[in-house]
């Protein structure tokens, strides 16, 4: 029986075919795919740790993100501020003007003439009397010579006439009444006629210096329109002379604010790129009010001669006070929010920025005197625009 067993395992199991040994079959090792489950379930749970510490980062860096936030928003925004004082103050109006001579002489010819001459140039400085042009005078000169010899001739026979006269006189015992009365009339009418010869000679004379144009007054050549060969008359400008030692200064004021302006008005004058100021007035207010540019002249007088001679039309700025105040508040205009409708400001308050309602005197000025809204000691932010009203903010060093 055993060697039937025996028989039996050596040649298999014939029920199912199979040939193997099965005592070979049971010291064989374990079947390796019984691993694969386990390797399937570790890569399961790495997974998981990565998707969980993914998770904690995201949330740890959004509660960061909400903190640095948070923490930002919580910290107040410099601000440039000014602390109010009331003090002096003045309505200040200023404008543009052109300096120009004190007095101005415009010098034509007074007769009809050709010019021989022009004895000066532009800013030559000329004394009263002193010569600018010369016109062609040969005619007027014939005639003062012609005047002058008719006059001699008069005057030689006058001279006649008297020694007649004075003889007639001598023998009024031995001559007519008649001769006596002849002598006299022709000494008389030979005196007339000196006497009208001599006025026409000085009408001659003023004739002829009439062709000889000089300076009505001392100044200095502001323009010379004459040139040598031309033929000018009354209508013609020759010379101009003005009195640059004592400038006043021209300025065109808008008609909204030329109604508070009137002579004796102190003003400032300072010329286009010069650090010079000089004090002045107003001298004169036009009347009436231009209607193409809608402004009025104001014409203002420096108090003291200026230290060096400027040209004229020199663009200067003319800084006119038009009142004047002792204790008042002034803020920036730049500070002060719908200036045209409801003026407001921004002060601090309590570490935050508050809007506070003012009213003011409106002036085309850098700064404006507050009426209401406003007290000493205020701080009042400079430049609100960009500051939304309750917003931490700090005054900046």
């Amino acid at each position: 029986m055993c060697a039937i067993a025996l028989s039996a395992a050596a040649c298999g199991d014939p029920e199912t075919g199979d040939n193997r040994n099965p005592i070979a079959q049971r010291k064989k090792p374990p079947f390796r795919a019984s691993k694969g489950p386990i390797f399937m379930t570790e890569t399961r749970t790495a997974r998981r740790s990565t998707r969980f510490l993914l998770l904690v980062l995201a949330l740890a860096a959004a509660a960061g993100g909400w903190w640095w936030l948070t923490e930002r928003r919580a910290q107040p925004t410099p601000v440039r501020v000014e602390t109010l004082a009331a003090g002096p103050a003045a309505q200040v109006l200023a404008v543009n003007g052109q300096l120009k001579p004190g007095r101005t002489d415009k010098i034509g010819a007074p007769v009809l003439g050709q010019v021989i001459e022009v004895a000066v140039e532009e800013g030559d400085e000329v004394a009263k009397g002193q010569l600018l042009v010369r016109l062609d005078d040969t005619i007027a000169r014939q005639a003062v010579t012609q005047a002058e010899a008719t006059l001699a001739a008069a005057r030689v026979d006058l001279e006649a006439k008297a020694r007649a006269w004075e003889r007639a006189k001598a023998l009024s015992g031995t001559i007519s009444a008649q001769t006596r009365e002849n002598a006299e009339f022709a000494w008389r009418a030979a005196t007339s006629q000196v006497a009208q010869l001599e006025a026409a000679l000085a009408q001659a004379r003023q004739q002829l210096s009439l062709y000889r144009i000089t300076s009505p007054s001392a100044g200095t050549v502001l323009s010379v329109d004459a040139e040598v060969g031309q033929v000018v008359g009354s209508s013609n400008v020759l010379v101009t002379v003005g009195d640059l030692h004592a400038p006043m200064v021209e300025a065109d004021v808008d008609e909204a604010y030329g109604v508070r302006l009137h002579p004796g008005l102190e003003a400032r004058i300072a010329p286009i790129g010069s650090e010079a100021r000089m004090s002045a007035h107003v001298d004169f207010v036009a009347p009436t009010v231009d209607p193409l540019t809608g402004s009025r002249m104001v014409r203002l007088t420096l108090d003291a001669p200026p230290e060096v001679q400027m040209p004229s039309g020199l663009t200067v700025t003319v800084n006119i006070v038009v009142e004047r105040f002792d204790n008042v508040i002034t803020v920036p205009r730049s500070a002060v929010l719908d200036l045209d409708k409801a003026p407001k400001v921004m002060v601090i308050e309590g570490g935050r920025a508050v809007e506070r309602a003012i009213k003011l005197r409106d002036w085309p000025s850098q700064r404006l005197i507050v009426t209401e809204g406003l007290a000493a000691g205020d701080g009042l932010i400079l430049a609100p625009q960009d500051i939304a009203p309750g917003a931490l903010v700090v005054a900046a060093d």
